[in-house]
């Protein structure tokens, strides 16, 4: 049963205020409202700015400037260059700001504060305003390029304020072998400009071309919002669960706060209402990046660059591998230069001029309910879940990898013309952080970038019981298999999967349990998945999934954002393979995945695996009691021999006899059948891009529970807010 909003019948008025009604909606059997009622906790709530009309002044708009300007540079065909070309900018477009409406105060965000009405009187809650502004995309530095031009992406002034930290990270491009010819201390971290004269300096040299819309002071810091008062596009948001009663009729507003505002939270489901009051207040809220729900820390050495050469050859962590053109392509110092890169570089720390080189960008997102930990821009790699009433006390790593795979599913098939991509090979080097921001309610994190979908972004935001990992795809045809983004996960931690067409789950054990995968087609390699209807409702959107172990639930659900996916590119299906045999080509469990992007039959990636298994053996003195492994024929797939889904857990039998590959564990995702342009039409406005997003809700629990119902209703039936000046 495909729960939605539109299939909540509400049988009862509103509550008590604070207490749901038993018969408030229809549910599906053995889901209440007491359910829903808890799972509303971990709900976040976002006003636009235009919901809050009484405090927002006009946002700021503009154009971005017209195709062919952002292509690639195309002087070297013999042509004269074309205006704009090669340009690499994310503000190559002109914005104003209109005038401000006569009666609606001037906000100034950094004075916003939040308030609970309690027994005591009125109590401070977080709250976080985001800044949002035109953002025109051009990534003329990239082969490919000449698809793209420049796209128009309305997202997130990244730069510092009073209660929020970040950066526009895009645009610390120096220090440059192009400008800096003699490296010093610090010359391979990523910075800003020191002056105008450096910026002149990256001009002239090429580094830099500036946008339709900047000027060379725009490289020494993070851009603010030129609309400077809050305004229609900005984003408001707090917690559900910090909303509270309501005030007395006639209430004074807390000491020294004014332009009042009252956000009644109306649940659809349970019928419950409640209240947060928004004043601005001199040094506006309490709260701060530090104090508040969620902290987005760079790792150390987060900024420092590198390049494929930073990587040994076959290394399971190696990047930037293929399709080197379609990236930032940035000339950079770079301190990393493995032994045995496959450039014949030296080895060590001494700086070497590259002209393909990128910053980690590596971080760690903690909140009381999880933390999460990312190898790079499209590396993540780490999801730990607080247990139950233990918050900040963190289970073991639940994911293996998040996934992205182009074209085909595996490097292994033979049908797709154009060739296999994925997160790691591919789009990890080809792309750039566009920014990150983290405040008291929630972090954000751009990823610009991937491989021939120059302007596709990622938007990661991350509250503190949920992640939302948000994609504006704008790419070109993708034939014959669309694009997958799936988690995969580590063998005897994830032990149970749920949709709502298994509402009793099914044992995560590397064994497969649906029909949806076809591997071959006579002898051809297909690699493909395709819906099992006696598995899986055969849509992706708000179908909610869930994958839990001991100690954690994970509740996902996908929706899309934008309706100019109805230009073609609607066909969107739910992915979910267990199969420890399946290799496609990147990932960390239950083995590295050696020579990463490579065919499994590839004699480099089984004398790989042989290695590895061989180390596994000379440090594991437990598993010496077994024959050490000598051949590719002693690795034998049998996930059937796993304890509880564990290949370690065996007495009997080896790891290397159970699950001896990078395999896909419990591997769910969504599936883009994208075989139309979702790429603006080479215009600068959004036509026919796919705009969606699949959300993530961490839920701490002694022992897998299905929860998805009420915590997919989080999507697909949203807290309703409504702004009203005053308070009420």
């Amino acid at each position: 049963m495909l729960v939605t909003a539109g299939s909540l019948a509400v049988t009862h008025p509103a509550s008590a205020l604070g207490q749901p009604s038993s018969n408030a909606v229809s549910l599906p059997s053995g889901v209440t409202v007491s359910d829903v009622a808890q799972a509303r906790k971990s709900a976040p709530v976002v006003l636009n700015g235009a919901q809050i009309a009484g405090w927002a002044q006009p946002a700021a708009v503009g154009v971005a400037a017209p195709y062919p300007s952002g292509i690639s540079d195309e002087t070297g065909n013999g042509a004269p260059a074309l205006p704009g070309e090669g340009l690499r900018s994310a503000h190559n477009g002109t914005i104003e700001v209109p005038p401000n409406v006569p009666g609606v105060p001037d906000i100034n965000p950094s004075q916003v504060a939040a308030y609970t009405w309690t027994s005591t009187g009125w109590q401070q809650v977080p709250v976080q305003v985001d800044e949002m502004y035109p953002n025109f995309l051009a990534n003329g530095r990239s082969s490919f390029g000449i698809y793209s031009g420049t796209d128009t992406e309305l997202t997130y002034a990244w730069a510092h304020d009073a209660h929020d930290v970040g950066a526009e990270s895009w645009k610390r491009l120096f220090p440059s072998p192009l400008v800096d010819p003699a490296p010093a201390n610090g010359a391979c971290l990523s910075r800003f400009a020191r002056s105008i004269k450096e910026v002149n300096a990256a001009i002239d040299a090429g580094l830099i071309t500036l946008g339709a819309g900047e000027t060379a002071a725009d490289y020494l810091s993070s851009a603010s919002d030129p609309q400077k008062w809050f305004d229609t596009d900005d984003q408001l948001s707090f917690m559900a669960s910090d909303a509270g009663g309501q005030a007395p009729i006639g209430q004074a507003p807390p000491s020294g706060a004014t332009n009042a505002q009252t956000v009644t939270v109306v649940d659809p489901v349970t019928q419950v209402t409640r209240y947060v009051y928004l004043f601005t207040q001199p040094g506006g809220s309490a709260f701060t990046a530090r104090t508040g729900y969620v902290h987005m820390t760079p790792n150390v050495g987060s900024g420092k660059w590198i390049d494929r050469y930073s990587f040994a050859k076959g290394a399971p962590d190696a990047i930037g591998l293929s399709n080197g053109g379609y990236g930032p392509n940035l000339p950079e110092w770079v301190c990393d230069t493995a032994p045995g890169n496959d450039g014949g570089y030296p080895a060590g720390n001494a700086a070497r001029a590259s002209t393909d080189a990128n910053p980690r960008d590596n971080f760690t997102v903690s909140t009381p309910t999880y933390q999460i930990r990312t190898a790079g821009r499209w590396l993540v790699n780490g999801l730990h879940v607080a247990g139950p009433g233990t918050p900040g006390r963190y289970g073991s790593n639940v994911i293996a990898r998040w996934k992205g795979r182009a074209f085909q599913q595996s490097p292994d098939s033979s049908v797709s013309l154009v060739g296999f991509e994925d997160e790691q090979v591919n789009w990890e080097m080809n792309s750039s952080l566009l920014g990150w921001r983290s405040g008291p309610v929630r972090a954000i994190r751009e990823v610009w970038g991937a491989d021939s979908g120059t302007n596709t972004t990622k938007t990661e935001f991350y509250y503190r019981d949920a992640d939302v990992f948000n994609y504006h795809l704008r790419v070109h045809p993708i034939p014959p298999d669309g694009l997958y983004t799936d988690w995969d996960y580590r063998p005897g931690i994830a032990t149970k999967y749920y949709n709502l067409m298994t509402s009793g789950g099914v044992a995560i054990d590397g064994q497969a349990d649906n029909v949806g995968e076809i591997d071959k087609v006579g002898d051809q390699n297909v690699e493909t998945n395709v819906c099992d209807p006696s598995f899986a409702i055969c849509s992706a959107v708000d179908n909610p999934e869930e994958v839990a172990g001991k100690g954690f639930g994970l509740v996902y659900e996908f929706e899309l954002t934008g309706a100019t996916a109805a230009a073609g590119n609607v066909a969107i299906l739910p992915y979910y393979r267990d199969d420890a045999c399946f290799d496609d080509g990147t990932g960390d469990s239950p083995a590295q995945r050696p020579w990463p992007g490579e065919a499994s039959t590839d004699p480099r990636v089984r004398a790989g695996y042989v290695e590895y298994w061989q180390h596994y053996w000379d440090s594991h003195p437990r598993v010496q009691k077994f024959a050490r492994p000598t051949d590719y024929t002693d690795l034998v797939c049998d996930p059937a021999k796993a304890v509880n889904g564990n290949p370690f857990a065996s007495r009997t039998t080896p790891p290397w006899q159970i699950m001896p590959f990078q395999g896909a564990i419990a591997e769910h995702g969504v599936h883009f059948l994208a075989t139309q342009d979702s790429d603006n039409t080479f215009g600068p406005s959004s036509t026919d891009e796919v705009d969606g997003q699949q959300w993530r809700f961490e839920v701490p629990m002694q022992s897998p529970t299905n929860v998805l119902v009420p915590y997919g209703l989080n999507v697909s039936a949203r807290l309703a807010a409504i702004a009203t000046p005053g308070i009420l």
